[in-house]
């Protein structure tokens, strides 16, 4: 997973200009840090879909919490292993 959880990270640092906040880690609540907003969310979903050819269902919405990039990580890693 740690490949996945990097690659996530990577994209979210470029996506949302984190640079080198203190206050930031791939366990921080991206929302609730004010690093997310629905339309970044919407872009970290499809750049997770894209990167890993997967698919994130209404359903996975509401069962898995996504609020960090840990929670990306290991919702795409759920899904890898499904296919």
């Amino acid at each position: 997973m740690t490949d996945i959880l990097d690659r996530i990270d990577a994209y979210v640092r470029e996506l949302c200009e984190i640079g080198d906040d203190p206050d930031y880690s791939p366990d921080v609540n991206l929302f609730d840090e004010g690093f997310l907003d629905s339309v970044k969310a919407a872009e970290v979903m499809a750049f997770v879909e894209n990167t890993f050819g997967i698919t994130i269902s209404q359903k996975d919405i509401v069962l898995y919490p996504m609020n960090t990039v840990s929670d990306y990580a290991a919702l795409a890693e759920r899904k890898l292993r499904e296919k």
